[in-house]
């Protein structure tokens, strides 16, 4: 599967993106101070990633790569808290140089485009520390739905995790989809 548009690509993981990924996970980590970032560093995270090339297809993951064929990070889709009527969405975009250009917007777009094919509903989860997440999500028409304050706790502040949520319907008329 390869979802398109004028500004990305997505496609499944490819043996070559792990070199990034292990440049992303040692040397270039400041996404990891966005990205959970109680939760790094985390050994098992490339082990699954070299996993998922065995899986093939892995809906669950796909790899971001610009017009000029770089690869840049990842949009992914899981179910919170394994609920099948809870799918969510997310976007890891490493590289600094990546960033701002509307990579993310545009990859979260197309992911969100493809999923509203199947579905009426669509979530992204985030914290309050990171400042990127919460603009992207708004700016892609998410609204809030649930707030859990104080749940996390970085470089000794507390921040609440926050779930978003948008409609099939919502997310039409804001980016003019047209769905039969």
């Amino acid at each position: 599967m390869q979802l398109k548009n004028e500004k990305i690509t997505l496609r499944y993981i490819k043996e070559s993106d792990i070199e990034n990924y292990i440049k992303w996970t040692t040397i270039e980590t400041e996404w990891q101070n966005w990205d959970a970032p109680w939760e790094w560093p985390n050994d098992k995270y490339l082990e699954r990633l070299k996993d998922s090339l065995k899986k093939k297809p892995n809906y669950g993951r796909l790899q971001i790569i610009t017009p000029a064929g770089e690869h840049i990070g990842s949009v992914n889709s899981y179910y919170i808290e394994g609920d099948k009527n809870k799918l969510a969405v997310g976007i890891g975009i490493p590289p600094l140089e990546a960033r701002n250009k509307g990579y993310g917007f545009s990859a979260l777009t197309l992911l969100m485009k493809h999923h509203f094919k199947s579905r009426d509903m669509l979530y992204t989860q985030t914290w309050s520390g990171n400042y990127p997440m919460m603009a992207l999500a708004t700016k892609l028409g998410f609204n809030e739905t649930k707030r859990i304050k104080d749940l996390h706790e970085v470089n000794g502040k507390k921040y609440d995790a926050i779930t978003f949520v948008i409609t099939k319907d919502e997310f039409s008329k804001i980016h003019e989809v047209k769905y039969d």
